[in-house]
């Protein structure tokens, strides 16, 4: 399989191709299961090409960390949200995959004030880090950090520079990706992100000298990100 390249298709697709352990680390943020309930607005998508209202979605989800703990050597660093529509699916995953949970991350955030009446406003996500790598131990083997080094709660206000995001209503922030690359691993390592979007993790990897590969079902999505991307390739090419 080639890598530093994203696959337009779904990612299931693409790691059935993938031999167990192909990849090192997982970075995502899957799709929150929002239904309709008008987070971006009245009538605006999340995604373009993509309806975030799956009926079982913890049946999705659970296939699909089953196969990134398959294709995965360490760590899969999976963000998520938990809302009204997905919560009972979020929960059921925690109990599902408890032997495989090495650690929780909380991501504190802009607050988000909710549009209905009696619901507590957002202002953190959580990062479930699912792991192969001693998940039943907090230690982590791998980790570039030292005693008192990293927290388990982090703040990242400002969303990001992304200049895509009117296509893309979800968009992570660079200083995520690039965070968890610096403080595991090793360079020339294979991250994986099974839902690309934009292409974040891709530049995140290519700044903190990793490799990359990516999944994304949107064909608009990938010609953003790889438009976004060539600039990143262009200029580590000059050194």
């Amino acid at each position: 399989m080639e890598i530093n390249k994203i696959y337009n298709e779904s990612n299931l697709e693409t790691m059935k191709r993938m031999p167990n352990n192909f990849v090192d680390y997982v970075l995502t943020s899957p799709p929150y299961n929002v239904g309709d309930n008008q987070m971006y607005g009245s009538g605006v998508k999340k995604y373009n090409e993509y309806e975030d209202n799956i009926d079982n979605y913890f049946e999705n989800q659970k296939e699909l960390i089953n196969e990134l703990l398959r294709v995965t050597k360490k760590h899969i660093f999976y963000n998520i949200q938990m809302l009204g529509a997905n919560k009972i699916s979020f929960l059921n995953l925690l109990g599902y995959f408890k032997n495989n949970i090495k650690d929780i991350i909380i991501w504190k955030k802009n607050m988000i004030p909710h549009i209905e009446k009696g619901i507590l406003s957002s202002a953190f996500e959580f990062i479930i880090i699912f792991s192969n790598d001693a998940p039943d131990k907090k230690k982590f083997y791998d980790a570039n950090f030292d005693r008192g080094g990293m927290s388990n709660v982090f703040e990242i206000f400002n969303s990001h520079s992304n200049p895509f995001a009117k296509e893309h209503k979800a968009i992570m922030p660079l200083d995520i990706p690039r965070y968890f690359m610096i403080n595991f691993g090793n360079e020339n390592d294979i991250w994986y992100d099974p839902y690309m979007g934009t292409g974040t993790t891709a530049i995140g990897a290519i700044e903190e000298k990793r490799n990359w590969i990516g999944s994304e079902i949107s064909s608009e999505y990938v010609n953003i990100a790889e438009k976004r991307i060539k600039p990143y390739l262009s200029q580590t090419s000059l050194f």
